[in-house]
């Protein structure tokens, strides 16, 4: 009878080390791919800084951005005109980020006088940023509100990062591109309220 006992007791802590090892493989299987250098937190804003040093003074990564009526629209091409201030903001429900782009609406003047075009983004959809385009009145010969389809944009400048323990960290990016090119680049865990110092980056042209 103890032996039948022992033998029952043994069978079942045998199936439930055998469910505790098909719950840890499955947690672990069901985690994001975490690039290899994860170990990057952006924890403050050296961090913050380290991102925009990987891409400042370099060639514009690939963006693939949609304006309010669907089509594309390339960043690389208008940059070979005009200087262009570049936002990665999180989209309409960040109140914040419409500050950012209301103070640079305030610029409009200089923005114009100085050929200076401001291509803002989120993942927002075409028609969100419509509606936000007519409510703030912005003017469509020098901001485009931008629609990034499934953050393919904001992964390619590294502003949205998987990190190691699972969680995503979301940055906003300011950045001015002239020819291609990356003339200055700052990322944060909020928006850059400093536009001025933005235009004054964009006012000025960059050395190749």
């Amino acid at each position: 009878m103890l032996k039948q006992v022992l033998k029952r007791l043994g069978t079942a802590m045998a199936l439930v080390a055998l469910g505790l090892v098909s719950l840890i493989y499955f947690m672990k299987s069901s985690k994001p791919d975490v690039p290899a250098n994860a170990s990057h937190k952006h924890a403050t804003s050296e961090d913050h800084k380290e991102c925009a040093a990987k891409i400042a003074g370099k060639e514009l990564p690939p963006l693939s951005l949609r304006n309010t009526d669907n089509t594309a629209i390339s960043v690389m091409a208008l940059s070979q005109e005009q200087s262009v201030i570049v936002i990665r903001y999180l989209g309409y429900g960040c109140s914040h980020c419409i500050e950012q782009l209301l103070a640079l609406q305030k610029l409009s003047p200089a923005l114009k006088e100085k050929h200076i075009r401001v291509i803002a983004f989120s993942d927002d959809t075409p028609e969100q940023n419509q509606t936000v385009m007519t409510k703030y009145n912005f003017d469509p010969t020098l901001f485009t509100l931008a629609s990034d389809p499934a953050k393919a944009s904001a992964y390619s400048l590294g502003a949205v990062y998987p990190e190691a323990d699972g969680t995503t960290t979301e940055l906003h990016v300011s950045m001015v591109v002239q020819r291609g090119r990356v003339k200055f680049a700052h990322f944060d865990s909020k928006p850059m309220m400093d536009v001025q110092s933005l235009l004054a980056q964009a006012s000025g042209i960059v050395q190749l």
